[in-house]
């Protein structure tokens, strides 16, 4: 199994690092009066109580062998995305932070694949391939 610290490690620079961005190219490409803000983290993994935050969790890591030859590692992850209760046009708000996701980890090269799988209530799930 592949180690996660190093997943763990981009993960962490594309959220806080390089999400503020692609959030910033949403609200300039919708330019419709809706403003998405930045997520308040600081870290990754945080219990941060200002919003809008997002909540990290490792869901499952699965080791897949094919043909003895080809080895990897799929991490589930899960982001929950936490706005102010009276936030009008909530659904709209989060799929744009969802749209912002998943054009941050696309930027990512240093997986075979990832890419957003699910949508649970207010949590995006990410498969991610090393």
């Amino acid at each position: 199994m592949n180690n996660f610290e190093s997943v763990y490690k981009e993960l962490e620079n594309l959220f806080i690092n390089k999400l503020p961005d692609y959030i910033e190219k949403i609200n300039v490409e919708h330019n419709d009066g809706i403003i998405i803000k930045p997520f308040e983290n600081t870290k990754l993994e945080e219990n941060c109580i200002i919003l809008p935050s997002f909540s990290f969790a490792l869901e499952q890591a699965e080791y897949e062998e094919k043909d003895r030859i080809i080895e990897n590692t799929i991490y589930e992850i899960s982001i929950e995305i936490k706005l102010h209760p009276n936030t009008d046009k909530q659904t709209i708000i989060f799929f744009r932070y969802a749209e912002a996701i998943n054009m941050t980890i696309k930027d990512s090269e240093s997986w075979q694949d990832c890419r957003i799988t699910n949508i649970k209530g207010k949590k995006i799930i990410i498969r991610i391939t090393v």
